[in-house]
């Protein structure tokens, strides 16, 4: 009988590891970056976790940056020469668009400036005022030096801390017999009856981030090839056309648009645009149409903003060779 207690207490010690040993594993919740959570019902949910920002105590509102007013935007394409300069286009001051000698006047040297290429960001660089090296505007055209020596097909700058938005572009066959029927109506209500349809580029994105895209479609015919000769005739043409939805319809608008009616080749010096880029430039979180447009002596830039179906020219930036 001496022993009971000693029995009891071993018996309690069994049955309380046995317990222990009968509970479930802890339960492993995946992270937003693993796969999403599945809830079982009749019809699968695909639920996915939303990444909340979390401020920290010390974070006071002098720690968020100053929105910018004032930013140039600067351009190169292609190898950089010599003195690895960037073209100022223009701009933007507080909802209005500067020139590029406005814009000129008021670049700070003494700060770093942003990289972008159409993908999105890409690093810094420090400008410098390389007119004492280069020689003043050449025909109104201003430069900018800079100390990025890298090869990029197009790259962009702005002041520290602009903000710049790029989204997806999908390039969609040039031989779509959709779209190539767009633009042969939209040359037939410019008064071409029977044009040669000509596309080399179809470029699809979502131009104001609001879930439906927009088509963008470059399109040019020359009888006589430009840039080689300065010469237009009736049926020549070059445009970009953009293919909005409205409504329950999709209209086609044009961009850059020069058709010619002309009866006899005669010297018109035309230009060829081209479709470089989408890209925000001005903050407002809708992309800029950024073109690229050639003659027979001289290339630039050109620039369009799109509200709604407005379509505004903010930068033109055309030089002779």
């Amino acid at each position: 009988m001496k022993n009971i207690p000693n029995l009891i207490l071993t018996g309690l010690a069994l049955l309380l590891s046995a317990c222990a040993g009968a509970q479930p594993a802890a339960e492993t919740i995946p992270l937003a970056s693993q796969t999403p959570f599945l809830f079982a019902s009749e019809t699968p949910i695909l639920f996915t976790p939303t990444p909340r920002l979390v401020v920290s105590p010390t974070a006071t509102a002098s720690d968020a940056p100053v929105p910018l007013s004032f930013s140039p935007i600067l351009f190169r394409q292609g190898a950089p020469d010599r003195y690895y300069s960037f073209q100022i286009l223009g701009g933007y001051l507080n909802g209005i668009w500067l020139d590029n000698e406005a814009t000129f006047a008021r670049m700070a040297f003494d700060q770093p400036y942003d990289l972008y290429t159409p993908d999105g960001y890409l690093g810094q660089f420090s400008p410098y005022d390389s007119a004492s090296v280069a020689g003043p505007p050449w025909h109104g055209t201003y430069y900018v030096g800079s100390d990025f020596s890298e090869s990029h097909p197009l790259l962009f700058g702005f002041s520290q801390g602009w903000k710049v938005t790029s989204r997806p572009m999908q390039d969609l066959s040039p031989d779509s017999a959709v779209y190539q029927q767009a633009v042969r109506e939209w040359l037939n209500s410019q008064g071409l009856a029977q044009p040669v349809v000509q596309v080399s580029r179809i470029v699809r994105t979502d131009l104001e981030g609001d879930g439906t895209d927009e088509v963008f479609i470059t399109a040019s015919y020359f009888k006589t090839p430009n840039p080689l000769s300065p010469l237009v005739e009736l049926g020549d043409y070059s445009v970009i056309l953009m293919r909005k939805v409205r409504g329950n319809t999709v209209v086609t608008l044009p961009l850059a648009a020069d058709v010619y009616h002309n009866a006899q080749a005669e010297p018109g010096y035309p230009l060829t645009y081209e479709l470089l880029t989408l890209l925000d430039l001005n903050q407002d979180g809708v992309l800029e149409v950024v073109l690229y447009a050639t003659r027979w002596e001289g290339h630039g830039v050109i620039i369009y903003e799109v509200k709604g179906e407005s379509i505004i020219e903010v930068i033109r930036e055309i030089d002779a060779e």
